[in-house]
């Protein structure tokens, strides 16, 4: 094979180089047949997502009623180092009554670590709240107008610390 028919065969069997322009496609692919794992996947995604979306949603339902949404009706008490505030209810005689008591101190807080307590003995009430936590407590107010002391004996003095008492006042 003579010099000049070598040359001549790899010039044919080359790419011409192209100036400027796209590159040349590459050759097509054949199809690849269907995995037998993509529904497999495909349905754990779409359980993922729907595990996902259920439980942002059920998020944000929760952040949106809160303890206010749920509790419209309750009265906010809200108990910390230095009293309660308001430090007196007045209410109607008979009324169902709801209160949300929250403690406004942490556990660090030194004197009952954070507890407060709603305790009006003579209607029977001992209501107990961690820190930095609320709860919704309900009573019925008595039938007959009056005038109710409450107190926290957990922390700050006790209820000998006149900070940590309230009234509750009935009203006919």
């Amino acid at each position: 094979m003579s010099r000049r028919s070598r040359t001549a065969r790899f010039a044919t069997t080359r790419t011409p180089t192209r100036q400027g322009g796209p590159p040349p496609r590459p050759e097509a692919r054949r199809a690849e047949p269907p995995s037998r794992t993509r529904p497999v996947r495909l349905a754990i995604f779409a359980g993922l997502v729907l595990l996902v979306g259920g439980v942002a949603i059920g998020l944000v339902v929760t952040r949106l009623q809160g303890p206010g949404a749920t509790d419209a009706a309750a009265i906010q008490v809200r108990a910390s180092m230095g009293g309660f505030d308001p430090p007196a209810l007045t209410v109607k005689a008979g009324q169902t009554v709801r209160v949300e008591l929250t403690s406004m101190d942490t556990s660090m807080h030194s004197d009952g670590g954070g507890w407060h307590q709603f305790a009006i003995d003579a209607l029977d009430i001992d209501w107990k709240v961690g820190p930095l936590s609320s709860q919704v407590f309900e009573f019925t107010a008595p039938g007959t107008a009056g005038t109710y002391d409450w107190y926290c004996d957990i922390c700050c003095g006790g209820k000998e610390n006149p900070s940590m008492q309230g009234k509750l006042t009935v009203t006919a």
